[in-house]
């Protein structure tokens, strides 16, 4: 097979971590030379590779001048960590890229700094050709559902001055940290990977197999398998051993030892984070002007924690933050007349936002297709884009929006019963609640997040669909209880739930969560499977092929985007473009997020000259 068919993934789950993180989407600048690419597995076919359009472009400029070490790269976060250990809880550990990694990730070759294939800030805008080896250097698939690892040689575990960094004394990680780390996240009961896909997850096996190979073993679901257990879906990561036996957990962040380029040496819950290099890092600059140097660049991470707003951006225009991500339209030009030397660029996330129902219960009005479809009818999308999001939105982003090439397919082209379901029609929306027994429509309530702007989003919703006699009362969540909520908790949302599909444009996530159980999932379709027989028939189509024979799968996959939209399981909402913007002091980044920390560098003698 293929590099680039092997190096399919989900992001979005990259894009979960950026949307977590309040990081995301964005272009490509000018293509530098494209980098030597490492030897890859080799695979049964080796399909043809789907055309692509090229990234949106912004005004983003290409870093120039030899890196430079030392200085702090400063981020924002909007809510405090709700965990510090994937194993540990039913939601995704924290601090991945900075102190723990995966067996393989986003290749920052591929991004704009290198061939500029794909651009990472909306996580990533191809199904193809955007992952790379971390930890696992190589590997082989001799057979589908079988993936053999080749371990990298000379990692070492970081030495911070706590009791558990000097019980890993900055050995060397082996093979058997791997499986121990992964045997844990496959078999603990509160781990998330098992929580959230537990039949994919009872079914894999690790084992050692070499000193340097590790063989994963995922006969079921083969691509979901692949996101959770090779990939990584942004929970997977590698841990200390001995640090988890003697602990029990990694739930105390002063316990937080990993192989990544920075280490934790502080945590004030609602107030910052905060790193230092990690001297000790294996990982080099594989591209650019600063190709081979030694990573990280700078000396110093730091994560502020800052709910509001307002306040983050009075803290990137008063130099306190480096980058700024999910900046809307009103505040980019507040910003840019201030300053107008700010650096930024658009994107839109791939990750929707959209409404679950609770289907699975027959006496909420959920089960029934036409309320489904009265409650589509009653969300008026040109509003939306044009009067809330001041014309820069997209209507069309349920499973994937436009910059998902591979996949997407033009609202044009779907049957007219799916174009119809976006037409703004409160009276057809009445008339399908009278068929269904709703005449004076209902009252519902519907789950969300503290976040102001989520809120602000459903109470425009909450406007449009008293229309038509639904009455919707709003039920905040704080962020720990709304993310238990959204993950293995989902059985806790009784009726309704404001929420984004993480890996929205996924394969992996997209129809196996509709399969069940899936914490994915929060309508619960075809949950048992086998409730949705148009939907089973399709399984095999995409998972079959799935490494094999890459366009089966598309073809597969489209099939069931307007089955899925008609039968109106979630109800999507718009999706914004929004801003990434930083100073221009901050070099080698393009927008794409703070997952590439290790290689982005502070040019001081700028900083200083800007009065900073």
């Amino acid at each position: 097979m293929t590099r680039k068919i092997l190096w399919l993934l989900v992001s979005c789950l990259m894009a979960l971590s950026l949307v977590m993180a309040a990081c995301a989407p964005a272009a490509a600048p000018t293509t530098p030379t494209t980098p030597a690419t490492p030897a890859t597995p080799a695979a049964p076919t080796a399909p043809t590779t789907p055309a692509r359009e090229p990234p949106q472009k912004e005004a983003v400029a290409p870093a120039s001048g030899a890196p430079k070490y030392g200085g702090t790269f400063t981020v924002a976060l909007t809510t405090d960590p709700t965990n510090f250990d994937s194993g540990a809880g039913t939601t995704g550990g924290a601090l991945l890229n900075t102190v723990y990694e995966q067996y393989v990730n986003n290749d920052w070759r591929r991004g704009p700094a290198g061939s500029g294939i794909t651009n990472f800030a909306s996580g990533a805008n191809s199904l193809d050709d955007y992952l790379g080896p971390q930890l696992a250097e190589s590997w082989q698939i001799p057979q589908q559902g079988v993936w053999k690892l080749k371990i990298r040689e000379g990692v070492r575990w970081q030495q911070p001055n706590t009791e558990a960094g000097r019980l890993m004394a900055g050995r060397v990680m082996t093979a058997d940290d791997i499986v121990s780390s992964l045997n844990r996240l496959l078999t603990a009961p509160v781990t998330w990977m098992r929580v959230s896909q537990p039949l994919e997850m009872a079914a894999s096996s690790v084992n050692k197999t070499g000193p340097w190979e590790v063989t994963v073993r995922t006969p079921v679901g083969y691509w979901t398998s692949f996101v959770w257990l090779i990939q990584g879906a942004g929970y997977n990561r590698v841990y200390p051993p001995e640090v988890v036996a003697r602990f029990g957990n990694l739930t105390n962040w002063r316990n937080a030892v990993g192989t990544g380029p920075f280490m934790l040496t502080d945590y004030v819950p609602g107030s910052q984070l905060a790193y230092i290099r990690n001297p000790n890092y294996w990982g080099t600059n594989p591209v650019g002007p600063g190709k081979d140097d030694k990573l990280p660049y700078v000396d110093a991470y730091r994560e502020l924690i800052i709910p509001d707003l307002s306040t983050r951006t009075a803290a990137l225009r008063t130099g306190k933050l480096d980058f700024l991500p999910g900046v809307t339209l009103e505040d980019w030009q507040s910003l840019m007349k201030t300053n107008p030397k700010f650096e930024y660029n658009l994107y839109m996330s791939t990750t929707p936002w959209v409404i679950g129902m609770r289907q699975d219960k027959k006496d909420k009005p959920f089960s029934d297709i036409r309320v489904r479809q009265a409650l589509m009818l009653a969300t008026n999308y040109e509003s939306w884009v044009n009067d809330y999001y001041k014309g820069k939105a997209e209507i069309n982003v349920f499973p994937v929006n436009k910059q998902v090439t591979d996949l997407y397919q033009p609202l044009s082209d779907m049957p007219q019963a799916v174009q119809d379901l976006f037409k703004y029609n409160p009276d057809k929306a009445k008339q399908l609640l009278k068929e269904a027994g709703y005449p004076n429509g209902f009252k519902s309530t519907i789950v969300v997040s503290s976040v102001p702007q989520r809120i602000d989003e459903i109470s425009v919703l909450k406007d449009q669909w008293a229309k038509v006699g639904v009455q919707l009362e709003i039920s905040v969540k704080d962020t720990a209880v709304y993310s238990g909520l959204t993950g293995a908790n989902r059985v806790g949302v009784e009726e309704m739930i404001y929420r984004f599909l993480w890996g929205g444009f996924n394969i992996a996530l997209f129809i196996p969560q509709y399969r069940g159980p899936s914490t994915a999932d929060s309508s619960f379709v075809n949950d048992p499977p086998g409730g949705d027989p148009y939907i089973e028939s399709l399984w095999p189509g995409i998972n079959d092929p799935i490494f094999v024979d890459m366009p089966k799968v598309y073809q597969a996959y489209k099939k069931v985007t307007p089955y899925v939209l008609e039968q109106a399981f979630y109800i999507p909402l718009p999706t914004p473009y929004t801003y990434n913007i930083w100073w221009p002091w901050l070099k080698n980044f393009y927008g794409q997020g703070t997952g590439f920390a290790r290689y982005f560098w502070i040019n001081q003698e700028l900083k200083k000259a800007m009065g900073y």
